[in-house]
């Protein structure tokens, strides 16, 4: 067998075809990454201060009502029952109430969150192509997603998809969902919806557990829009989605059904937050190392608004500088926990203050589980 030698400039110039294909082929990866258009939020009318929620709520207990004077809580967005409305206490709604209460306030704040976005993205409804509709708040069969195409009046041939039931860190798993969508069909409109309506699954006893939820978690809609293969496209390219499953913690934050009562409460256990923080680094370590990136490179922190102490923890252990966090802290203030859905306010947040974001940022949701969800963004 004979072995040809091979030409040395011959060679030199396969090596940089191949190095210019293989940029080429990068670069049109990167064109087809979905891109955050547009955010937008609505809440309902009537907000109250955490004083107030407590007489409302009837709490006596001095354990139970130390939830509720926690300062890092000024107020919180919650629909009152519809039958009597909020006055100097309540009394606790039935599951057929809670249900009815969900369908009649949801459609109507997701089309003005949906609306604001749609807005800030300079399109109408009848640009959106695709719709993922998040919740744990509210179960209906048809979902939220069909619901919101006949209120709204959007085109019948949308595509659509509900996920329900994951809890706080969904609105991550669902802007997975609509970012794969948008570049398998670059040029089109994806839009994720996250509705929570928690005053739409609350329970009203003395038990510590039913204080901490009922001081934290309020009411709040939030919609993004993302578009693929779109160069002029303004927004932040998401680069990647990392999910990490903490190991032996699915009892930590779970749904009860309370039988004798016919309805669920949340229960949040108190390892829950020591818990989130001990881990974070491990799913933040791996989608950064993935681009060769430290936490020094990361400028924005959008982080879901669990809690201060879930908050105080994770900050600690990855050490981050002083107010990264502010958005997520102000949010919190502002409106407390709105699960799935607070990592978008305080996106939103972030836009308020910047003029323009350059570089990069983190978005990461936290919830049963325990799951730990992260965005890799680019600016």
């Amino acid at each position: 067998m004979t072995i040809k030698k091979l030409n040395p400039s011959r060679t030199i110039g396969i090596i940089l075809k191949i190095s210019l294909y293989k940029n080429k082929i990068s670069d049109l990866m990167d064109e087809m990454k979905a891109k955050i258009l547009s955010v937008g939020t609505s809440v309902p009318k009537t907000s109250f201060s955490q004083s107030e929620l407590a007489e409302i709520f009837k709490v006596q207990n001095e354990k139970a009502l130390r939830f509720f004077k926690h300062p890092h809580i000024k107020k919180r967005y919650l629909l009152p029952p519809q039958k009597g409305g909020f006055k100097n206490s309540m009394t606790e709604e039935t599951p057929g109430e809670l249900r009815e209460k969900f369908i009649t306030h949801s459609l109507f704040l997701i089309e003005e969150a949906v609306e604001k976005a749609l807005a800030a993205a300079g399109l109408k409804r009848e640009d959106i192509d695709f719709i993922t509709c998040v919740t744990s708040t509210g179960f209906l069969v048809p979902g939220l997603s069909a619901l919101m195409i006949e209120h709204m009046r959007l085109r019948p041939d949308c595509q659509r998809s509900d996920i329900v039931g994951m809890g706080c860190n969904a609105g991550l798993n669902g802007m997975n969902a609509v970012a794969s969508w948008c570049e398998a069909n670059p040029g089109k409109n994806g839009i994720l919806i996250c509705c929570e309506l928690c005053s739409c699954i609350y329970s009203l006893d003395e038990e510590e557990n039913t204080s901490l939820v009922n001081s934290l978690f309020g009411d709040g809609v939030a919609a993004s829009i993302l578009r693929a293969g779109d160069q002029k496209a303004k927004g932040p390219e998401i680069l990647r989605f990392q999910s990490y499953l903490i190991p032996n913690s699915l009892p930590y934050l779970r749904f009860n059904f309370l039988a004798d009562r016919n309805r669920y409460n949340f229960y949040v256990d108190k390892k829950t937050p020591e818990t989130l923080a001990a881990h974070i680094d491990i799913p933040v370590n791996l989608v950064l190392k993935n681009f060769g990136l430290s936490q020094n490179d990361i400028k924005y922190w959008i982080f879901h608004t669990g809690g201060d102490a879930i908050l105080t923890g994770i900050e600690k252990k990855l050490n981050l500088p002083e107010n990264a966090l502010r958005h997520t802290r102000s949010i919190l203030s502002d409106y407390g926990n709105i699960s799935s859905g607070s990592f978008l306010f305080s996106y939103q947040r972030l836009l308020g203050e910047q003029e323009t974001c350059q570089g990069h940022g983190l978005m990461a949701t936290m919830g049963p589980g325990l799951t730990i969800e992260l965005a890799l963004l680019k600016w």
